[in-house]
């Protein structure tokens, strides 16, 4: 049986960000459990919005050299009226992104599916289809469906969500994403994205027509929750594994990425409790996004449209706390609407 200081299953941005830290940081002993290999895995990690705050790519690290456009706006569209928040941020080519972090990360690779965890003398026992692994320190950054979490964390999504996804050939020399909120599924939208080499990213969280002239198209699960157990004792999970995608924007890149670099410099540390002090204070997996999402799920069409009302003529500061003076029921809807998409992604 293998050992290693520290064992990262999976090979998504979330591991790979973990394993470039923790060599940043001097720890070399560090392998990837990764189940999907070769065309697959690139076909997988296509499927993606690939959308990225400024302030999360900036803290977490990356390399910017994989930034395609940048981002400085977002227009949320309902019905005849259409929200424009002014951000910052960018698309990413979320391949090369995944190439030069696993090669500055230096792990050693195993390609194999994880079938169980268990703790063991020391650290951990990870069965998997290439054998048993021993490790000390664990990260789960296995995705929607983890089975660390599963196995050692122990805590379930609230939320899991089919977001069907398309690289669809058309224009994309555009600093905008434009979401589009579903009249009839509340809490629910599609988006429209630019991508990269003339193609735009399009799909939604609800069944609808394949869009015209798409090239490529794939099914990835957001599952989000608002429990923050992401520790115990030397395992922790980051990115999707921690459900710590955001509820209002879906957004998960950030997220990821910046969660495997927070996870690493805590097993530097040899403290996990302060990743753990990180996630329940960060703004960005406040649980009220969750309560307000819980909320718009149960809204019909005349709910919507009166929450949208004071925006008819487009997003300020005054309107909003216009909006919030008229229906204070809905001001933490506004407030994690407007975080959300300025700071959940």
């Amino acid at each position: 049986m293998e050992g290693y200081s520290v064992l990262i299953v999976g090979g998504g941005l979330a591991g790979l960000s973990a394993a470039m830290h923790l060599k940043r940081l001097g720890i070399g002993d560090v392998a990837v459990v990764e189940r999907m290999s070769g065309d697959l895995y690139g076909r997988y990690h296509r499927i993606c919005g690939e959308a990225v705050s400024e302030r999360c790519l900036k803290l977490s690290g990356a390399d910017r050299g994989c930034i395609v456009r940048s981002i400085d706006s977002i227009k949320v569209s309902c019905g005849s009226t259409d929200i424009r928040f002014q951000v910052k941020g960018h698309i990413i080519d979320r391949e090369a992104l995944l190439e030069s972090t696993r090669d500055e990360c230096g792990a050693i690779m195993v390609n194999a599916s994880v079938t169980g965890v268990e703790p063991a003398e020391g650290g951990f026992l990870v069965h998997s289809t290439a054998g048993d692994i021993g490790c000390r320190y664990l990260i789960g950054a296995d995705g929607a469906f983890s089975v660390v979490r599963k196995d050692i964390i122990g805590t379930s999504p609230e939320v899991k969500l089919a977001a069907a996804n398309h690289l669809v050939e058309r224009d994309s020399e555009t600093s905008e994403l434009g979401f589009k909120i579903s009249p009839v599924h509340p809490g629910m939208y599609s988006w429209d994205f630019p991508s990269k080499d003339g193609r735009r990213s399009i799909g939604s969280t609800y069944r609808t027509e394949d869009p015209p002239h798409s090239v490529e198209k794939g099914t990835r699960f957001i599952v989000c929750g608002s429990d923050r157990t992401v520790v115990e004792g030397n395992c922790c999970i980051v990115g999707d594994a921690a459900m710590l995608a955001n509820p209002i924007s879906y957004g998960g890149i950030g997220a990821a990425l910046l969660s495997g670099r927070k996870a690493a410099e805590a097993i530097a540390k040899d403290d996990l409790s302060s990743y753990q002090r990180w996630v329940r204070r960060d703004v960005m997996f406040d649980r009220r996004f969750m309560e307000s999402f819980n909320r718009i799920k149960g809204w019909d069409a005349k709910d919507v449209e009166q929450a949208v009302a004071p925006f008819r003529k487009g997003f300020s500061y005054p309107r909003a706390l216009y909006a919030m003076m008229r229906h204070p029921m809905l001001a933490s809807v506004y407030t994690s609407i407007w975080m959300g998409f300025r700071r959940g992604w």
